[in-house]
């Protein structure tokens, strides 16, 4: 929405008399109270329709999906790509590369760092983890002595924020604890929060000591230690690296280059409208602690979402609901997952049995992952279009249409849909895309196959053109039947 001040530039900019324009650059009261009051108007009714066009249940606006987002405290983190780094050792003397040091890929320039400590004796080859990231120092003092004080975090371009450590400069070696949304957090303790606003932005929140965290002082100072990463790397393309710097005479020697098949994590960016469109449609109750009726469908999907097509996690009493009871399945959790194109499945399997068990320790080798079934959405389309439509063009747009929001891939397919796909909502979506229907002459029906109306967890649901059948024909015309040719 735009500012008072920005409705002020632009009236300024339209203009278009160079006396009056310089009237209101030298300050002239009858220019400028003018402008302004105009300015203020024009935000005022901004405002106003703003409030008119909240949206309280269904959020489609990417306005509506990025505040949903801030208030439930979804922040734009990105993870870091791990592989292991092969370490060519062509010198005669042995060689140690320390924890931390730099390397550089061929396929993009980006900056990888040694995880740990490798030594690799003259003439032989080694193994590293190494991780696309890097860290960034950044010295920051208080301002104002104020509850819930909070200051921008500043990334490199084209960079997203990975973690973060805070730490009073007078006492370096005692980290403040991140405590998000303040959850459990006791008065006085030394910890913070990170939030973010419309445009994305993170920001670094410290606390009251009265209510929550620990209050801070003017003139305090705090050593920021960041974390930041390109996010998403196409793991296909890496293979030959470099160290950033050799240090030694032998290190000239010494060549780098990733292992094949050996990425250990998937890098991801954060989140985008789309993506956030689909965590909009969760309850306010569900976060990163998961307990809630035990469903962590949403924590899952909002960690590992960018790095696979089909996600579906349930517990025992939606497995007893749809399998039968097991004995076998008391205190257990149900995942199954269908990784995107050149994510490894076992790998991913393994990182989501490690966020569900950091989240509830409970379930801590007690996940079970279960094979994914596809199971394509049976539907038929019959509709009657008015004389004046190509009938083989709309058909070619419902499918390219329908394929694209509800096939293999998308984000509408991407979750266990019991019911199948909204007919209502497929309705719309071709009413409104769709030239040919938007006219009162032309009609469609939908109808779903018995088979694709009652789904299981572990059933993938999507469309393909196999399974979509349309059927149209045309009217006489759009008018009726005024006169015939004998």
């Amino acid at each position: 929405m735009l500012t008072q001040t920005d409705f002020e530039q632009k009236l300024i900019a339209a203009i278009t008399d160079p006396e009056i324009v310089s009237r209101y650059a030298a300050g002239d009261p009858l220019v400028v109270q003018q402008v302004r009051a105009n300015a203020a108007y024009f935000a005022l009714l901004a405002k106003e329709i703003e409030v008119a066009t909240i949206e309280p249940f269904i959020k489609t606006r990417d306005r509506s999906i990025i505040a949903d987002a801030t208030n439930k405290g979804i922040l734009p983190l990105a993870t870091p790509c791990r592989a292991t780094l092969e370490i060519i050792n062509n010198s005669t003397n042995s060689i140690t590369l320390s924890q931390g040091r730099l390397i550089e890929d061929h396929s993009g320039g980006r900056i990888w760092r040694l995880l740990s400590s490798a030594t690799v004796a003259a003439n032989s080859t080694g193994t590293v983890s190494v991780e696309q990231s890097q860290f960034k120092d950044i010295t920051h003092t208080i301002v104002s002595s104020e509850s819930f004080y909070r200051f921008k975090i500043d990334l490199d371009d084209d960079m997203h924020l990975a973690y973060v450590t805070v730490a009073d400069a007078s006492a370096p070696t005692v980290f403040y604890d991140l405590m998000p949304r303040w959850m459990n957090a006791a008065a006085g303790q030394k910890a913070f929060n990170l939030t973010t606003n419309s445009f994305r932005d993170i920001y670094i929140e410290f606390g009251d000591s009265q209510r929550a965290g620990e209050s801070v002082a003017n003139g305090q100072t705090f050593n920021v230690s960041v974390l930041q990463t390109y996010g998403e790397v196409d793991t296909a393309r890496l293979k030959d690296a470099s160290l950033l710097e050799a240090l030694t005479t032998d290190e000239q020697y010494v060549s780098v280059r990733f292992q094949e098949n050996g990425v250990t994590q998937y890098g991801t960016n954060p989140l985008n409208v789309s993506q956030l469109r689909v965590l909009a449609s969760y309850p306010a109750l569900y976060d990163e602690n998961a307990v809630f009726l035990g469903n962590f469908d949403f924590l899952v999907r909002k960690k590992f979402m960018q790095n696979a097509d089909f996600i579906s996690v349930w517990n025992e009493a939606v497995n007893e609901a749809h399998y039968g009871a097991n004995y076998l399945k008391i205190n257990r959790l149900n995942i199954a997952i269908t990784p995107k194109t050149g994510v490894n499945a076992t790998t991913l399997n393994n990182q989501i049995k490690a966020a569900i068990a950091q989240a509830d320790s409970l379930f801590l080798n007690h996940v079970d992952v279960i094979a994914v079934v596809q199971k394509p959405f049976k539907l038929t389309i019959t509709g009657r279009l008015a004389a004046t439509h190509d009938l083989d063009a709309v058909l070619t747009q419902i499918r390219q249409l329908l394929i694209g929001q509800y096939g293999k891939g998308t984000l509408s397919a991407s979750r266990w849909l019991i019911n199948g796909f909204n007919t209502l909502e497929m309705a719309t979506l071709i009413r409104q895309n769709i030239a040919a229907f938007q006219d009162n002459i032309s009609d469609f029906s939908l109808n779903v196959d018995a088979t694709s109306k009652l789904n299981k967890p572990h059933e993938w649901v999507f469309m393909d053109n196999a399974n979509l059948t349309i059927n149209l024909e045309r009217t006489a015309d759009s008018t009726g039947a005024l006169w015939t040719i004998i």
